[in-house]
């Protein structure tokens, strides 16, 4: 999805003084009150920001001065989720290159233990 915002041609000039990458910024704001709304969890933080690992967005927390709100459920569950959507991503690409076609059943055709 992509977002546009209107500000003051003044402002964002000077936002883009202080601030070299002002779109970076202003997605890293985004994700810190998100995150600190429990709107968004660390591993959804690092997807969007594009860590390469959980310990990238730790850091980057700590640094927002939020500390990890994390219990081991969450973790674990994060972990099965990135683990499964990187099992897909690899599935998708092998089927691209071997040129299968790579069909996924409608919501009401999967199965309720599937998701």
């Amino acid at each position: 999805m992509q977002i546009t915002i209107e500000i003051p041609e003044d402002i964002g000039n000077q936002l883009q003084q202080n601030w070299q990458d002002l779109p970076q910024k202003l997605l890293e704001a985004l994700a810190v009150e998100a995150y600190r709304n429990k709107i968004m969890t660390a591993v959804q933080i690092q997807q969007l920001l594009k860590f390469s690992s959980l310990q990238e967005t730790e850091h980057f927390l700590e640094q927002s001065q939020i500390s990890l709100d994390y219990r081991q459920e969450n973790l674990v569950q994060d972990k099965q989720i990135k683990t499964l959507a990187d099992a897909f991503n690899e599935l998708q690409q092998i089927c691209i290159e071997e040129d299968y076609s790579l069909e996924i059943p409608s919501r009401q055709d999967r199965p309720n233990f599937f998701f």
